[in-house]
């Protein structure tokens, strides 16, 4: 048996749910009610927007050993085909919590029969490929986020304020790896709590954190930080920002920091591992590694070591070691084009596209077995041939993409990813 709470007490906030504190013990209460109205199924597929929803649906399904399926979106495509992968399944979604009762407060903890049960199954985003299952036992994910709350405390700013308080308001979807470990594992594994929304536009974010009291923090994405610093939304005062999912721009974070008087915090992590490593944007390129982890370069690549993992783990980035527990990103592996007996990086690249003023957004990428790259671009204000002239000036030219479109948006998902399925059917479409 294994709790699905740790160090809490039953009358601590654990969900902040339409201006309504739900604690611990009314929230476990709740959990044993959904979970004995669950139909037989050896899986869950949960879909719930709301934080409350997600989380009773994650620890319900616990409770009857079902294993939690978290798909990488909710295409009606991705949806058939996890039901016909797992066929013994049924589906969640924010009706469950219709007819629940959270206001009766239950003392006894909610424990999980087995530690080793799979209590999930994550899927990579697809930005490399087809997306790929990540099979997570109740102990590995527990652990996540353990070391997930001990770091985040360490990096706190003001010592007086205690991560146990800490109230998370979060932009991306409990589904992803990194919503997972804010919104569910972080709460569960120590006695801070979660906003039930996911706010979206600037305006609703501003909302969502002056609904919460403080100590506050926003767990967001690069995307959604920049929509904000460009909007000049103001925000309400911040413990910390996290950001994960994609690179953060150093200047992007010390905006947010000089408009906001925070701190704003990076994880560096994957489906697979979870966080791997984090660090403070604006002090630098150097990161530091979560406790009892270690990174080992070998002529084959990287392989990350942690005991709540199963086995190593390869990673998808070529980096550097600075010391026993420090490392430095250097671009992933695959990321080196050659063409013509010349070199360059697909970030680069990219990144040069990005900086062309006018270009609000952009990206490059090589298509399967094509011989030169593509580009996407959100440029209002520019055409095409202009942003190549414009592009010739910033790289050599046999690294300029051919075709180039223009688009009114980037197909980026909740949490701003692009996945090679999303630019190849862009392209394919040319809108």
């Amino acid at each position: 048996m294994s709790p699905l709470f740790i160090h809490a007490s039953a009358s601590d906030t654990l969900i902040w749910h339409q201006g309504e504190k739900i604690t611990r013990g009314g929230f476990t209460h709740a959990a044993r009610q959904l979970a004995a109205r669950l139909p037989q199924a050896t899986h869950a597929i949960n879909l719930c927007n709301g934080r409350l929803a997600f989380m009773l649906g994650f620890a319900a399904a616990a409770l009857r050993q079902q294993v939690t399926l978290l798909p990488p979106n909710q295409t009606a495509v991705a949806l058939e085909a996890l039901k016909q992968q797992y066929p013994l399944h049924q589906v969640l979604d924010d009706t469950l919590l219709e007819g629940l009762d959270w206001k009766n407060v239950d003392n006894n903890p909610l424990l999980i029969p087995s530690a080793d049960h799979i209590a999930a199954i994550l899927f990579t985003s697809g930005s490399t490929g087809v997306p790929q299952p990540q099979a997570k036992s109740w102990y590995t994910l527990l652990r996540t986020g353990q070391l997930d709350s001990q770091r985040l405390l360490q990096l706190s700013t003001s010592s007086d304020i205690a991560l146990n308080t800490l109230n998370i308001v979060a932009t991306v979807p409990s589904q992803h790896m990194f919503g997972l470990q804010t919104t569910l594992l972080l709460p569960l594994a120590s006695n801070c709590a979660v906003y039930d929304g996911k706010p979206f536009f600037p305006a609703d974010i501003r909302a969502a954190l002056e609904s919460v009291p403080e100590p506050r923090a926003l767990v967001t994405t690069p995307l959604h930080l920049q929509t904000c610093i460009t909007s000049k939304t103001s925000l309400p005062r911040m413990q910390f920002i996290l950001s994960a999912t994609a690179p953060l721009n150093a200047t992007l974070a010390q905006q947010a920091e000089d408009q906001w008087q925070t701190s704003v915090l990076e994880f560096y992590g994957s489906t697979e591992a979870g966080a791997i490593g984090t660090r403070r944007t604006t002090a630098g390129d150097t990161w530091q590694l979560l406790p009892e982890a270690r990174l080992e370069i070998t002529n084959d690549g990287t392989r990350y070591y942690i005991p709540h993992l199963p086995e190593p783990l390869p990673l998808n980035d070529q980096v550097e070691l600075v010391s026993m527990h420090e490392f430095r990103l250097l671009g992933r592996a695959g990321d080196q084009l050659k063409i013509a007996g010349k070199r360059a990086s697909i970030s680069e690249l990219t990144h040069a596209l990005q900086t062309i003023p006018g270009v609000e957004d952009g990206v490059v990428f090589l298509p399967p077995d094509a011989s030169r790259t593509a580009a996407l671009a959100v440029a209002p204000r520019l055409t095409a041939a202009f942003i190549l002239d414009q592009l010739a000036q910033r790289v050599d030219p046999v690294f300029l993409p051919r075709p180039l479109l223009l688009l009114s948006r980037l197909p980026r998902n909740d949490v701003g990813k692009l996945t090679q399925a999303a630019l190849l059917a862009a392209l394919e479409s040319g809108s």
